[in-house]
C-alpha cells in the first residue's frame, strides 16, 4: 500500500460543528496515510468568522492533520479588506477548545490606506481577524498609495 496520496486543483472547507471555520484551495496536495503529514502548493485559505473574512496565501504550507499544526511559507501574504501584510512564514497553533492563533515570527509589513507599519512578528486570530504585531514596531504614516 502507496502511503501517499496526491491530489491536485483541492478545495477544502473545515468545519467546527455547524460553524465553517475555514476555506481554501491549494493547486496540489499530498497527503501521507501513515503520519497525516499535508504539504501543499499554491495555497489560498480564507478565514470567513471575523466580521470582514481574511485570506492568507502562500507558495507552500504543510502541516499534521492530527495534530491540528500547519505552517505557510515562501512569502505569506495576508488580506484583510484594504489592510495587506506580508512575511516569510505563518504558523497555525490549536489553543483547546476549538480555538486556534495564527503566528509569525519573522518580519512582517502591512500596509493600508495612508500607511506602512513594520514589526519583528505577529499573531492573527482567527476568530476576530485581529492582527497584533510583536517586538519594536515603526509606523510611516501618510503613504500615498499602500502597495499591493
Amino acid at each position: 500500500m502507496v502511503p501517499e496520496l496526491a491530489l491536485e486543483g483541492v478545495r477544502f472547507r473545515v468545519w467546527r460543528g455547524a460553524e465553517l471555520r475555514v476555506e481554501g484551495q491549494s493547486r496540489t496536495a499530498t497527503l501521507r496515510r501513515d503520519t497525516s503529514e499535508l504539504t501543499g502548493r499554491e495555497v489560498v485559505v480564507v478565514l470567513p468568522k471575523a466580521e470582514t473574512p481574511v485570506r492568507i496565501t502562500a507558495p507552500f504550507g504543510s502541516g499534521i492533520l492530527q495534530a491540528q499544526t500547519f505552517e505557510a511559507h515562501g512569502g505569506v501574504v495576508v488580506e484583510r479588506a484594504l489592510d495587506v501584510g506580508r512575511t516569510e512564514r505563518a504558523r497555525y497553533e490549536p489553543l483547546g477548545r476549538d480555538r486556534g492563533i495564527v503566528r509569525g515570527d519573522d518580519p512582517v509589513e502591512i500596509t493600508g490606506r495612508g500607511y506602512r507599519v513594520r514589526g519583528t512578528g505577529f499573531t492573527l486570530d482567527p476568530d476576530t481577524g485581529d492582527l497584533d504585531l510583536i517586538g519594536p514596531t515603526r509606523l510611516v504614516a501618510g503613504v500615498r498609495e499602500a502597495a499591493r
